[in-house]
C-alpha cells in the first residue's frame, strides 16, 4: 500500500517536474521533456545487446543493399 502511495505522489511530482522544466527549455534545442524522465518509478526500456553473428546480421540489413 505504501508503494503505490510513493507510485501516486512520483507520478504527480514528476509531471510538475516535466511541466517546470519543459516552461525553462529552449524549443530549438532538444526534445522536450518527458513525466518519465523524471519519475523513478516509471519502466525503463530495455537495452538491446547484439553480439556475434546478431550484430552482423543487423549491420548488413541495415547497410547493405542487394543488388542484382
Amino acid at each position: 500500500m505504501a508503494e503505490g502511495r510513493g507510485r501516486f505522489e512520483w507520478g504527480i511530482a514528476s509531471s510538475m517536474m516535466a511541466l517546470s522544466a519543459n516552461l525553462q527549455r529552449d524549443p530549438k534545442r532538444g526534445q522536450p521533456f518527458r513525466p518519465s524522465d523524471f519519475n523513478p518509478f516509471a519502466p525503463k526500456p530495455p537495452k538491446i545487446v547484439l553480439r556475434g553473428e546478431e550484430m552482423k546480421e543487423a549491420l548488413k540489413a541495415a547497410f547493405c543493399r542487394n543488388r542484382k
